[in-house]
């Protein structure tokens, strides 16, 4: 029963977590928004790495075969939360933007001594923008804005084949809403305004895998990781109202329906993607390197492309630990975790493939008496650039992650 209380006390500290997004990235207003590109605190710390991490104080989706590692009869939760600041550049202007965020919910159990399963809840991509342009017409100011955010929901199963061959995959239910306005207001008042609110629902099933690999190269224990994804299609639904309205202070009257229309069901096809991996470790490191490569390409929402160009990111990523064995110098027990990353997203702006670059570190704070970790990182880097009139984004994100595990279904002969 004490277990069962933890576990809801965390749980309900995770979704506590969830704030008011005050974020504006521009970006978001294509494809599926700003991809969350998952990464807990401890890969965070670490280039974002994880296709050959196996590592059972670590519950790692990026590569579902690393499910097997959970340590048997132990019972593993990881939760955490983000906030990012950023600094949003023209080649004219600048502003400042934050947002905190729950971030990712996440358990895993072993089911025999080969076999191991985790279940979770992690975000996707987010849409959070709002910009003028009057550029069009000086008669009018024109007004685009979007909210809303996909999220993921998994349940992952992997096996040793072998002890030094594991598969696993997990199986992900993706749903959420995307909705995006464009307004329209005009200097003469006797005109009524005009926008167009554009409503899009999103919701089905799909899979990834991974396998790993592990070997003995003298001292060092190393692993090889693939990750892969065949693509799915899933269900869209998108409803568009366009309506007058006028303008009363902080409020907007409606004055009249223009049209109302509710598309038939339609097709999202999410793209392919591969991934690989290699890890080196010992007592005291840890040496990955991740690349993974998506086909946005093959997007299509609602049989509309807008023109996604295929992504691509490379990390490296370090963990250090003095002494994980050591009793009275608790700084030698703590993970020193620093790396970065170079990415291409699906973005190609005025002929510009945005790229997204960025260094990390962070630590691992081993809570004595338990099996957890305390787990802190920070990302600096940009996105984006500001020639041609585009914007470029500086960014600080900082993530917080806690993993709770401890010992399960094991009668105690003494209390």
């Amino acid at each position: 029963m004490n277990h069962i209380f933890r576990v809801l006390i965390f749980v309900f500290f995770s979704v506590s977590l969830i704030a008011q997004n005050e974020s504006n990235s521009p970006y978001s207003r294509f494809g599926l928004g700003e991809l969350q590109n998952f990464s807990s605190a401890t890969q965070s710390a670490m280039g974002s790495v994880g296709i050959a991490s196996y590592d059972p104080l670590s519950i790692n989706i990026n590569n579902p075969s690393s499910y097997s590692s959970v340590f048997s009869q132990r019972f593993t939760m990881q939760t955490g939360a983000i906030h990012t600041t950023k600094l949003l550049q023209t080649s004219t202007q600048n502003q400042f933007v934050n947002s905190t965020n729950f971030n990712y919910l996440m358990f895993a159990f072993p089911l025999t001594k080969f076999w191991g399963a985790s279940f979770g809840l992690l975000p996707f991509s987010e849409m959070s923008y709002s910009f003028s342009d009057v550029s069009y017409n000086p008669s009018a100011n024109f007004l685009f804005e979007g909210n809303g955010g996909l999220t993921r929901v998994y349940f992952g199963n992997a096996i040793n084949l072998n002890k030094n061959l594991s598969i696993g995959a997990n199986l992900n239910y993706l749903f959420g809403n995307l909705n995006s306005t464009r307004k329209v207001f005009f200097n003469d008042v006797s005109i009524l305004n005009t926008r167009i609110n554009d409503d899009l629902n999103l919701k089905g099933l799909y899979i990834d895998a991974g396998i790993m690999y592990k070997v003995k190269l003298g001292k060092w224990n190393s692993i090889v990781g693939i990750t892969f994804d065949n693509g799915s299609e899933i269900s869209a639904e998108k409803k568009s109202l366009i309506e007058t309205f006028r303008s009363g202070g902080e409020f907007e009257l409606p004055e009249d329906t223009i049209s109302f229309e509710k598309q038939p069901e339609g097709i999202l096809e999410l793209p392919s993607s591969i991934g690989f991996g290699f890890a080196l470790n010992n007592a005291n490191w840890k040496i990955l390197v991740d690349y993974k490569n998506i086909n946005w390409e093959e997007y299509r929402l609602l049989e509309e492309s807008d023109d996604l160009k295929n992504s691509s990111r490379f990390g490296l990523g370090f963990e250090f630990i003095p002494d994980k064995k050591s009793i009275n110098k608790y700084y030698k027990m703590i993970r020193y975790r620093f790396g970065l990353y170079d990415a291409k997203t699906y973005l190609s702006l005025k002929n510009n493939q945005l790229d997204e670059k960025a260094v990390t570190l962070g630590v691992g704070l081993p809570l004595k008496r338990s099996g957890s970790l305390l787990n802190l990182s920070a990302e600096v880097g940009q996105m984006g650039t500001t020639d041609e009139g585009l914007i470029q984004e500086t960014f600080a994100r900082f993530k917080i992650g806690f993993i709770f595990s401890e010992t399960w279904f094991v009668k105690r002969k003494y209390n």
